[in-house]
């Protein structure tokens, strides 16, 4: 009785395999429409901006017509109230990284989180809650730190790290006192550029943030260098 039911059953599965092979010729299955197939475009972004690194840094910060949003206003507010030379924005054969406001002041519920600026860098133990509770020559410097000698992105970046100097003075950081940067670029399927992880840099400990971090946004392309955006604080230290 039981071999029976199972002869039934291979029965049964071979009509629907049969069935299934014979309406693949129509247009039609059981009163539904087969599925087409469609030819698939494979095309890739144009990472180009067409603009400069300073007018897409006011475009994502005040926005305008074409960006909604104001991601990188409190990266703005940090340039204006520093004095920096927004020109340093615009020259060319550079490469830029830019803040997102969470690398900036990041919550977790009242609390000011340590992977951001305000966070990491506190004043008297307590931390920040604006640009206006620092010396400006500390956040302009901070700021240099941020825009690097030549054009670095994904096309001339290794798995390795390779160490760029930035405009920041050397000696104003005494963790970094070269004023130094790190890039690589991890080869997976997600391509992930990373910036001052490296072999030696330092571990972080409970609560605190780590040195090394993963661009948010990487490889945009002005008109005077790749641009990088960032969600987490930046700071460069060995172990």
């Amino acid at each position: 009785m039981k071999a029976m039911k199972i002869h039934r059953l291979i029965y049964i599965t071979i009509s629907f395999g049969i069935a299934g092979m014979v309406f693949t010729g129509c247009k039609k299955l059981a009163g539904l429409p087969l599925q087409e197939n469609q030819d698939h475009i494979v095309s890739t972004l144009d990472p180009h901006i067409d603009m400069t690194a300073w007018d897409f840094l006011k475009s994502r910060a005040v926005g305008t017509s074409e960006f909604k949003d104001s991601i990188l206003y409190r990266m703005y507010q940090g340039i204006v109230y520093s004095g920096i030379d927004s020109a340093e924005y615009s020259k060319p054969g550079r490469t830029f990284i830019l803040l997102h406001n969470d690398a900036v002041l990041r919550r977790s519920g009242s609390t000011t989180t340590a992977d951001s600026y305000f966070g990491r860098y506190k004043k008297n133990g307590v931390a920040a809650t604006q640009w206006e509770d620092y010396p400006k020559d500390s956040v302009k410097n901070y700021l240099l730190s941020l825009i690097v000698e030549g054009e670095h992105t994904f096309e001339n970046t290794l798995p390795d790290p390779k160490f760029e100097k930035t405009l920041r003075p050397s000696g104003t950081d005494p963790l970094n006192p070269e004023s130094i940067i790190a890039f690589r670029v991890i080869n997976d399927r997600d391509s992930r550029f990373r910036i001052n992880d490296f072999p030696g840099s330092a571990v972080p400990t409970p609560n605190l943030a780590a040195p090394g971090i993963q661009a948010r946004t990487a490889g945009i392309l002005s008109t005077n260098g790749p641009i990088h955006v960032i969600d987490r604080v930046l700071f460069y230290q060995k172990n």
